[in-house]
């Protein structure tokens, strides 16, 4: 999988598989803020990883081995981390009981039960902040890493990385427009794919990530390898 489109398609759909990103999002939707405050949460939520995505790019090129064959072993170790990582969270969601009670007081639920208060600037800046969690840091390091080392132009580069916000940032700009063009029918389809995806949370869980974790580390490999 030495290609970087398909290296940036890859973790953008890592990055794309965020329950957590889908059930903020219908909790704004649902606020006393409706869809201005969800549009607000999507702005925030693009915007954050936009700018998250150009502090990556500049701290890269401060930060990164000089050098393609140093650029590309550092990039590797980094994915290999990763690989490391997604396949453990895919062991760890395997061996967990079914039917394990989610934990009442989770910091998850405490975050999402304040979004239904927020007022537009602070609904705003918590979307900004979600670009900010440990999976999207490490994988926008990754994306542009892997960008910035493909030796490619930099229209194909910012197209690249364009595409990688709109996958990355799409199980909330997606719900946001279809409630906004279809109304109160788009949330109820909404609510049914967040049903759905909860009744099969475990399977939708661990064979993605697991399967995700097996690619990268695979291409980590081949990438010390070589």
């Amino acid at each position: 999988m030495n290609s970087v489109p398909l290296q940036v398609l890859l973790y953008a759909f890592v990055a794309l598989a965020s329950p957590v990103a889908l059930g903020a999002t219908l909790v704004v939707l649902g606020s006393r803020g409706g869809r201005w405050s969800a549009l607000a949460f999507a702005a925030g939520v693009v915007l954050g990883q936009a700018v998250l995505c150009a502090l990556a790019y500049a701290l890269g090129s401060a930060t990164m081995p000089v050098g393609h064959h140093a650029h590309e072993t550092a990039r590797a170790v980094l994915e290999l981390a990763l690989g490391v990582a997604l396949v453990v969270l895919g062991v760890v969601v395997w061996i967990r009981p079914p039917d394990a009670p989610p934990k009442p007081d989770s910091r998850t639920k405490v975050v999402l039960a304040r979004l239904e208060h927020l007022n537009l600037p602070a609904v705003f800046g918590t979307g900004a902040l979600l670009a900010l969690g440990p999976k999207r840091l490490a994988l926008t390091v990754l994306v542009t890493a892997t960008i910035a080392g493909g030796d490619i132009g930099a229209v194909y580069a910012f197209s690249l990385t364009v595409a990688y916000v709109v996958i990355a940032t799409a199980l909330v700009t997606v719900p946001v427009v279809l409630a906004i063009v279809f109304g109160t029918r788009g949330e109820e389809w909404m609510l049914e794919v967040e049903h759905w995806l909860s009744a099969h949370k475990r399977p939708l869980t661990v064979y993605p990530v697991t399967i995700l974790g097996v690619l990268v580390l695979v291409d980590a490999v081949f990438a010390l390898a070589t």
